[in-house]
């Protein structure tokens, strides 16, 4: 019962955390030392572990990529990160945060790396998500609501359904 207990208040911790990794990732986009920051975070993060988790540290290694100038390195993280998004989706696939990370990098990276087949089901998703779940969280939302406002494989039709909600 204890373990139950301790495991409830770990998960607990870095739920709440979830705004400052969340702050710490878009960091990463434009800064290479918040982006080893953040990498260092989730390091220790198992592929097994909490999906939420995992995918944080998906994500890491996708922004490692982004600021590394050596290509055999960027392809290693690339392809890091990409199997753990996989892992963390496929044990939790209903996860709208998870979802987003995907769609947002498949939106971004180079058609080369052949990783854009799920865009179309994860933009899908991710207005149903918009629809029907607009209090939930209200952070997670205005992020993936103003994201799609902006994304490029959205359609008109989509961002003015979108602008509605």
């Amino acid at each position: 019962m204890k373990l139950l207990l301790l495991l409830v208040l770990f998960l607990n911790v870095f739920v709440n955390d979830l705004p400052a990794y969340r702050k710490l990732l878009d960091q990463s986009l434009e800064n290479e030392d918040a982006s080893d920051r953040f990498y260092a975070q989730f390091k220790s993060v198992k592929e097994n572990g909490e999906p939420i988790l995992v995918g944080f540290k998906a994500m890491s290694e996708f922004m490692l990529c982004k600021h590394m100038v050596n290509p055999f390195g960027q392809l290693s993280h690339f392809n890091k990160g990409r199997k753990l998004l996989e892992s963390a989706i496929n044990r939790d696939s209903d996860n709208p945060e998870l979802l987003f990370f995907r769609f947002s990098t498949q939106s971004n990276i180079p058609s080369l790396l052949k990783y854009k087949m799920n865009m179309k089901a994860d933009k899908l998703a991710l207005i149903s998500y918009l629809k029907a779940h607009n209090d939930d969280d209200k952070i997670l939302y205005s992020r993936i609501k103003t994201y799609l406002l902006i994304n490029q494989y959205c359609t008109a039709e989509e961002k003015a359904m979108i602008r509605k909600f």
